[in-house]
């Protein structure tokens, strides 16, 4: 396995919100919406995309932060049966609908249901520190694993914004504006990762 960028990983002995107390007991999202199209089952048995039926898609995208400074990314959710190999109606009683809160439904329904599959993708590390926030974790291309930072402000103990991004592979950063709120939830993925488990090879001092 191929992680690269590992002397720009935040200084382990300093991550999480020992500085500046943040809520970790449930997830953080990023509301976002998107159009698209509706799927329907096709006459082969599978599932294909009407394109004469666009509409504006509810989206969330969450996180999770642990009070050990560790932290677990996800692609994007929403409010429907898109993954086919999980049924969200028979594992959790869920029906399509297109709404923000809905969205959160099926993630909480993912994530009660989370498996472990990858050491390192989508995992990273957190800290805070007065009114700012860093976030980083590591996206996977062509097999090798890189690193992508962000920053921005925390707005209170249950909400921030991300303003800064950081590509390591490319060595370029841009603006964004991602606001991440937070919602109470019982259940909370395992955020053990790569990093937190060889610390030696992350020798950031900063």
């Amino acid at each position: 396995m191929v992680v690269n960028h590992k002397k720009y990983v935040l200084n382990l002995d300093k991550v999480g919100d020992k500085l500046r107390p943040t809520r970790t007991d449930g997830y953080y999202y990023q509301e976002k919406e998107e159009q698209t199209f509706p799927y329907y089952k096709n006459s082969y048995g599978g599932f294909s995309q009407d394109s004469t039926k666009p509409y504006l898609q509810k989206q969330i995208r969450p996180l999770t932060l642990h009070k050990d400074g560790t932290l677990l990314t996800f692609g994007n959710s929403t409010g429907f049966q898109e993954n086919y190999a999980f049924d969200y109606s028979v594992n959790c009683g869920l029906i399509d609908f297109n709404s923000i809160e809905n969205a959160k439904k099926h993630f909480e329904c993912d994530i009660r249901h989370y498996k472990d599959r990858y050491q390192i993708w989508g995992k990273g590390v957190f800290k805070t520190e007065k009114n700012e926030i860093i976030i980083q974790y590591y996206v996977n291309w062509i097999g090798a694993y890189y690193l992508v930072e962000k920053k921005g402000e925390i707005l209170n103990d249950s909400s921030f914004v991300l303003t800064k991004l950081f590509d390591y592979k490319l060595n370029e950063g841009k603006d964004i504006n991602e606001l991440y709120k937070f919602q109470q939830f019982d259940t909370k993925p395992d955020s053990t990762n790569y990093i937190m488990k060889h610390r030696r090879k992350f020798k950031n001092k900063a």
